[in-house]
């Protein structure tokens, strides 16, 4: 799969850029640094960063990184730890140094070895983590770090081209940040080509998400108007630099978009072409070329087809029994990355088409989503791919000339004239959905009329459902004891048996137990009864546990009752009175409650909370509370949340509908207690 390996490469670069000071010695502090103690555009703010310098250079292919900060609080000491993200496959971290300078200016350098691990590994790429601590960092001490990130010694023309990413808001303000950017000269772009599709680089352009009114990159010229054939093919015909002041932090709201998504930031790329919509139907045809070789080899795919199927199947049953054959296929992006004797032990080789998924018996997401197609294909039913970005980090941006916002692709199946978006290559998710991170997504796709671009479809809250019940016995100390279940249907199993499968059987029973625990009032005892279904994708994930919790409260001669047991420990969703970021929340929702109290003898119920309806366009919250029996009580609760993206102008009427929720949830029972029964503690 030569193309998505080679944008995930280019992608590498502006994951891991580099700043250093230019100069040898660091720039001097002054007194007013040294003698800061708080920052008025940001009230309590545990640091702050006085000066931040970002440099990224083509030509001679390293990235470099100088930073400032001033802690002002305790809590801003934890930055004394330094993490530089890198791929230990195409980079190497070098040069680092740091100090830190106490308020009466003497500093302690940094003397110790950095500490380097894996973070990440998967879909081509390989993340390393380099973690180096400042020394005997206090509140008042000033920290200067510095370090570089230089490209390998191996071949390969696109390694040059970083197109980087310019960062420019943090979570901390910023007094001053500067960005140096030197591109590869014209005398070498005119040698480069855009590999198989043979576009001409035609110099650097960027996309600024950058608000009104501020500094904005600037393209400076070093060669004059005279060139000659003499020329150093490595000078530089230009740089890009800009100078930014007082950057405020990056807004930090409950249930708002990406972060990245809303820093100001510059993204670069390389042309290759002047208009959009020729890039993008440039691209569009050589990604299409590419999953077409990859799709339509043959190599076995017709055998398994014929193995999978029936003739007599409908095309359907067809679909499901091939999805069902792929996803039970080993999934590498769930698995630890296998070493090279282990690859060469078990015949893995490159995979470069269909068949070699198969010969695998495994492979990366779009490995498994193409395979499906190529099966489907051979099934005699029409399916494509669309290529689509990750919306937990990024949307499209048809203005940004790149490809390297697409993260994954996703399958689209034709049955009985309409579309159906399916999603093999994530692990354990259900027949007829794809990973809400692909949802909801712009992004370029086949049709058989050719590439264009395309979307796809938001995930609806009858794909994520919650049911959770409780039968429980209260006890005359107001404690109660019971058994709870916790179902998981469609996308809300597929993320709990991924998160399962990286851990062993403890470790899973201690990720349900500790989700039922955050649940529930604390002191809770929690106890997981058996193993639910963790290799399935199309059945729920059911979880059974003995409880036993702090349930009633004494009120003289009542008690008070909890009735929503599983809402007693959340907190308001919204507090802020104003909002300026949109509501998003990752996917719609739909959560279901019931539960069933016996009161023990000599109590009697003397009111139920009352009935609730709360109604919004796109959301629901609806209760029932009714007496079962002389010494039962149920409720029941349903909120429905219909939409993952709200705009800020209707936060008045979302932080009023969770207002109420929260209100009603808080409701109670009230027990009126005999004289012979003992009161609660």
């Amino acid at each position: 799969m030569g193309f998505a390996r080679w944008a995930v490469l280019v992608c590498l670069f502006p994951l891991f850029h580099v700043i250093r000071s230019a100069a040898t010695d660091w720039p001097p502090i002054t007194p007013e640094e040294l003698s800061m103690t708080s920052v008025p555009e940001q009230p309590g703010a545990p640091a702050v960063i006085l000066y931040r310098e970002q440099t990224d250079n083509d030509i001679n292919s390293y990235h470099h990184v100088f930073v400032r900060m001033k802690i002002l609080r305790e809590a801003g000491r934890d930055i004394a730890d330094v993490p530089i993200l890198y791929s230990r496959r195409w980079f190497t971290v070098g040069d680092i140094s740091g100090r830190t300078v106490h308020s009466d200016g003497s500093a302690v350098p940094f003397a110790v070895k950095p500490f380097d691990r894996t973070l990440a590994r998967g879909r081509g790429f390989h993340v390393s983590i380099t973690t180096f601590t400042l020394p005997d960092v206090q509140v008042g001490s000033i920290i200067d770090y510095q370090y570089d990130l230089r490209v390998g010694s191996f071949s390969g023309v696109y390694l040059y081209l970083s197109d980087p990413e310019w960062i420019i808001q943090q979570s901390l303000f910023q007094r001053k940040a500067v960005f140096n950017y030197t591109p590869l000269p014209d005398s070498r772009l005119d040698h480069l080509m855009l590999r198989r599709n043979g576009a001409s680089f035609r110099g650097v352009a960027w996309a600024s998400y950058l608000p009104t009114g501020q500094p904005q990159p600037q393209v400076h010229s070093v060669l004059s108007h005279v060139m000659s054939a003499d020329v150093d093919p490595n000078r530089p015909s230009e740089y890009i630099d800009m100078q930014v002041t007082n950057i405020p932090p990056v807004l930090d709201e409950a249930y708002m978009p990406p972060v990245d998504l809303l820093r100001w930031r510059v993204r670069f790329y390389y042309v290759t072409e002047v208009k959009k919509e020729d890039f993008w139907k440039s691209q569009g045809k050589f990604w299409n070329q590419d999953t077409n070789e990859f799709v339509g080899h043959d190599s076995g795919v017709r055998e398994a087809v014929s193995q999978t199927v029936s003739p007599s199947d409908t095309p359907e049953q067809k679909v499901r029994k091939i999805y069902a054959f792929v996803a039970k296929m080993e999934n590498w992006d769930y698995i630890p990355e296998r070493t090279e004797r282990e690859q060469k032990t078990l015949d893995i080789r490159k995979t470069e088409n269909a068949g070699d998924v198969l010969q695998h018996k495994g492979g990366r997401h779009d490995d498994l989503n193409r395979l499906f197609v190529s099966m489907v294909h051979a099934a005699g039913i029409p399916a494509y791919l669309i290529w689509v970005p990750d919306r937990s980090q990024q949307l499209f941006d048809d203005n940004f000339l790149s490809t390297r916002q697409f993260d994954a692709e996703v399958a689209i199946v034709q049955l009985d004239g309409k579309e159906m978006f399916l999603d093999s290559g994530s692990k354990f998710c259900p027949f007829g959905m794809i990973d809400w991170r692909y949802s909801g997504s712009r992004g370029l796709r086949q049709t058989a009329q050719g590439p264009r671009l395309g979307d796809t479809p938001f995930s609806n809250y009858n794909q994520s459902i919650v049911t959770r019940g409780a039968n429980l016995e209260l006890a005359s100390d107001g404690s109660a004891g019971g058994n709870v279940t916790l179902t998981f249907m469609g996308l809300q199993a597929m993320s709990r048996r991924q998160e399962g499968g990286k851990t062993d059987t403890e470790g899973r029973k201690k990720l349900l137990e500790d989700e039922l625990r955050k649940l529930l009032p604390g002191n809770s005892e929690i106890s997981l009864t058996g193993q639910p279904d963790w290799e399935g994708s199309e059945t729920p994930l059911v979880a059974q546990f003995k409880v036993r919790i702090p349930l009633a409260v004494s009120a003289g001669k009542r008690w008070m009752v909890s009735q929503h047991l599983f809402q007693v420990s959340e907190t308001a969703k919204f507090s802020g009175r104003q909002r300026l970021q949109a509501i998003y929340f990752d996917y719609p929702w739909h959560e279901v409650d019931e539960t069933h109290i016996i009161l023990p003898a000599g109590m009697e119920t003397e009111s139920l909370a009352p009935d609730a309806s709360l109604r919004l366009d796109y959301a629901l919250y609806k209760t029932q509370h009714t007496q079962e029996g002389p010494n039962k009580i149920f409720s029941r609760r349903e909120l429905v949340m219909a939409s993952s993206g709200i705009p800020a102008t209707s936060y008045k009427d979302v932080k009023t509908f969770f207002d109420g929720v929260k209100g009603d949830d808080d409701q109670t029972a009230l027990v009126k207690v005999s004289q012979n029964v003992a009161t609660a503690k």
